[in-house]
Protein backbone atom coordinates (compact mmCIF):
# COMPACT_ATOMS: atom_id res chain seq x y z
CA UNK A 1 0.00 0.00 0.00
CA UNK A 2 2.19 2.81 -1.40
CA UNK A 3 1.31 6.25 0.38
CA UNK A 4 1.73 9.45 -0.96
CA UNK A 5 4.77 10.59 1.29
CA UNK A 6 2.63 13.98 2.73
CA UNK A 7 -0.13 11.77 3.79
CA UNK A 8 2.37 11.07 6.60
CA UNK A 9 3.49 14.41 7.01
CA UNK A 10 -0.12 15.18 7.56
CA UNK A 11 -0.16 12.10 10.22
CA UNK A 12 1.78 13.69 12.50
CA UNK A 13 0.19 17.23 12.08
CA UNK A 14 -2.74 15.11 13.12
CA UNK A 15 -0.95 13.61 16.10
CA UNK A 16 -1.40 17.11 17.87
CA UNK A 17 -5.01 17.61 17.44
CA UNK A 18 -7.91 16.57 19.93
CA UNK A 19 -10.42 16.57 17.40
CA UNK A 20 -10.67 14.80 13.51
CA UNK A 21 -12.68 15.31 10.75
CA UNK A 22 -14.10 12.29 9.08
CA UNK A 23 -11.18 12.66 6.19
CA UNK A 24 -8.41 12.85 9.07
CA UNK A 25 -10.24 9.98 11.35
CA UNK A 26 -9.99 7.78 7.75
CA UNK A 27 -6.41 8.52 7.45
CA UNK A 28 -5.79 7.58 10.96
CA UNK A 29 -7.92 4.12 10.42
CA UNK A 30 -6.40 3.53 7.56
CA UNK A 31 -2.92 4.04 8.71
CA UNK A 32 -3.74 1.59 11.94
CA UNK A 33 -5.03 -1.24 9.72
CA UNK A 34 -1.74 -1.09 7.53
CA UNK A 35 0.08 -1.12 10.63
CA UNK A 36 -2.03 -4.59 11.80
CA UNK A 37 -2.03 -6.06 8.34
CA UNK A 38 2.09 -6.03 8.44
CA UNK A 39 1.77 -6.90 12.29
CA UNK A 40 -0.70 -10.23 11.47
CA UNK A 41 1.41 -11.46 8.27
CA UNK A 42 4.73 -11.25 10.52
CA UNK A 43 2.94 -13.48 13.17
CA UNK A 44 1.15 -15.50 10.92
CA UNK A 45 4.83 -16.58 9.11
CA UNK A 46 6.12 -16.82 12.55
CA UNK A 47 3.06 -19.17 13.55
CA UNK A 48 3.93 -21.51 10.45
CA UNK A 49 0.07 -20.80 8.97
CA UNK A 50 1.31 -19.02 6.36
CA UNK A 51 4.09 -21.68 4.41
CA UNK A 52 5.69 -20.66 1.78
CA UNK A 53 6.00 -23.81 -1.12
CA UNK A 54 9.37 -25.14 -2.96
CA UNK A 55 8.77 -25.43 -6.58
CA UNK A 56 8.97 -29.33 -5.82
CA UNK A 57 6.38 -29.12 -3.35
CA UNK A 58 4.20 -27.35 -5.70
CA UNK A 59 4.59 -30.03 -8.65
CA UNK A 60 4.17 -32.98 -5.94
CA UNK A 61 0.81 -31.11 -5.05
CA UNK A 62 -0.36 -30.43 -8.59
CA UNK A 63 0.62 -34.67 -9.09
CA UNK A 64 -1.65 -35.38 -6.35
CA UNK A 65 -4.30 -32.96 -7.13
CA UNK A 66 -4.59 -34.49 -11.01
CA UNK A 67 -4.45 -37.65 -9.89
CA UNK A 68 -7.47 -37.01 -7.67
CA UNK A 69 -8.79 -34.93 -10.99
CA UNK A 70 -8.05 -38.42 -13.15
CA UNK A 71 -9.67 -40.86 -11.01
CA UNK A 72 -13.11 -38.72 -9.81
CA UNK A 73 -13.28 -38.47 -13.81
CA UNK A 74 -12.60 -42.49 -14.42
CA UNK A 75 -14.94 -43.31 -11.91
CA UNK A 76 -17.54 -41.08 -13.82
CA UNK A 77 -17.20 -42.40 -16.91
CA UNK A 78 -17.37 -45.86 -15.75
CA UNK A 79 -20.90 -44.77 -14.15
CA UNK A 80 -21.96 -43.78 -16.92
CA UNK A 81 -21.06 -46.82 -19.40
CA UNK A 82 -23.00 -48.52 -17.20
CA UNK A 83 -25.92 -47.08 -18.45
CA UNK A 84 -25.08 -45.84 -21.40
CA UNK A 85 -26.51 -47.47 -24.52
CA UNK A 86 -28.74 -49.91 -22.75
CA UNK A 87 -31.85 -51.27 -23.83
CA UNK A 88 -34.96 -49.72 -22.32
CA UNK A 89 -38.61 -51.11 -21.90
CA UNK A 90 -41.26 -49.74 -20.97
CA UNK A 91 -43.95 -51.60 -18.97
CA UNK A 92 -47.04 -49.56 -17.46
CA UNK A 93 -45.42 -46.24 -17.77
CA UNK A 94 -42.61 -47.37 -16.37
CA UNK A 95 -39.22 -47.93 -17.54
CA UNK A 96 -36.91 -50.56 -17.06
CA UNK A 97 -33.57 -52.05 -17.86
CA UNK A 98 -33.18 -56.03 -18.37
CA UNK A 99 -30.01 -57.96 -17.09
CA UNK A 100 -28.12 -60.61 -18.96
CA UNK A 101 -27.08 -63.94 -18.24
CA UNK A 102 -29.41 -64.80 -15.08
CA UNK A 103 -31.40 -67.14 -14.11
CA UNK A 104 -34.97 -65.28 -15.49
CA UNK A 105 -35.40 -62.32 -17.16
CA UNK A 106 -35.01 -59.69 -14.26
CA UNK A 107 -35.38 -56.26 -15.04
CA UNK A 108 -34.74 -52.88 -12.88
CA UNK A 109 -36.47 -49.55 -12.93
CA UNK A 110 -33.97 -47.04 -14.57
CA UNK A 111 -34.49 -44.60 -11.48
CA UNK A 112 -33.13 -47.35 -9.09
CA UNK A 113 -29.46 -47.05 -10.93
CA UNK A 114 -29.40 -43.94 -10.84
CA UNK A 115 -29.22 -44.69 -7.03
CA UNK A 116 -26.82 -47.27 -6.94
CA UNK A 117 -23.44 -47.16 -4.86
CA UNK A 118 -20.56 -49.52 -3.69
CA UNK A 119 -22.67 -49.80 -0.39
CA UNK A 120 -24.92 -52.50 -0.90
CA UNK A 121 -28.74 -51.59 -1.07
CA UNK A 122 -32.15 -53.88 -1.06
CA UNK A 123 -33.48 -53.34 -4.26
CA UNK A 124 -36.56 -54.62 -6.02
CA UNK A 125 -35.86 -56.88 -9.32
CA UNK A 126 -39.08 -57.57 -11.99
CA UNK A 127 -39.41 -60.56 -13.92
CA UNK A 128 -42.88 -61.83 -15.53
CA UNK A 129 -44.93 -65.02 -15.62
CA UNK A 130 -47.83 -65.39 -18.28
CA UNK A 131 -49.89 -63.81 -15.74
CA UNK A 132 -48.41 -60.63 -14.50
CA UNK A 133 -45.32 -58.70 -13.14
CA UNK A 134 -43.85 -60.01 -10.01
CA UNK A 135 -40.83 -58.84 -8.17
CA UNK A 136 -38.33 -59.90 -6.26
CA UNK A 137 -36.13 -58.40 -3.51
CA UNK A 138 -32.48 -57.98 -3.78
CA UNK A 139 -29.13 -56.74 -2.26
CA UNK A 140 -27.42 -54.68 -5.52
CA UNK A 141 -23.98 -52.63 -5.39
CA UNK A 142 -21.91 -51.03 -7.75
CA UNK A 143 -17.82 -50.77 -7.65
CA UNK A 144 -15.91 -48.12 -8.81
CA UNK A 145 -13.88 -49.75 -10.81
CA UNK A 146 -16.54 -52.04 -12.88
CA UNK A 147 -18.91 -51.51 -15.48
CA UNK A 148 -21.18 -54.67 -13.61
CA UNK A 149 -23.46 -54.71 -10.84
CA UNK A 150 -22.94 -57.42 -7.95
CA UNK A 151 -26.19 -59.03 -6.63
CA UNK A 152 -26.91 -61.03 -3.88
CA UNK A 153 -30.57 -62.73 -4.54
CA UNK A 154 -30.08 -63.56 -0.66
CA UNK A 155 -30.08 -60.55 1.66
CA UNK A 156 -29.66 -62.76 4.71
CA UNK A 157 -26.54 -65.42 3.13
CA UNK A 158 -24.59 -62.35 1.26
CA UNK A 159 -23.03 -63.49 -2.30
CA UNK A 160 -22.27 -61.13 -4.88
CA UNK A 161 -22.76 -61.97 -8.74
CA UNK A 162 -21.61 -59.92 -11.38
CA UNK A 163 -24.62 -59.11 -14.19
CA UNK A 164 -24.31 -56.34 -16.86
CA UNK A 165 -27.30 -54.71 -18.86
CA UNK A 166 -28.72 -55.75 -22.25
CA UNK A 167 -26.92 -53.56 -24.64
CA UNK A 168 -29.22 -51.69 -27.28
CA UNK A 169 -29.57 -53.69 -30.65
Amino acid sequence: MDRDPKEYFKIDELTEKENYSKEEKQIIMDRLNEERLIHQRVRERLDGKIKEYSEDEKSEILSLLNEQRLSKQKRKEIERKRIEKKEKYKFVSKEFYKFTKMEREYFIEVKECEDLSSRPKLVSLYYRTFEEFKKKDVLIKTEIYSEHFFISYNPIRVYFKTYALEDEK
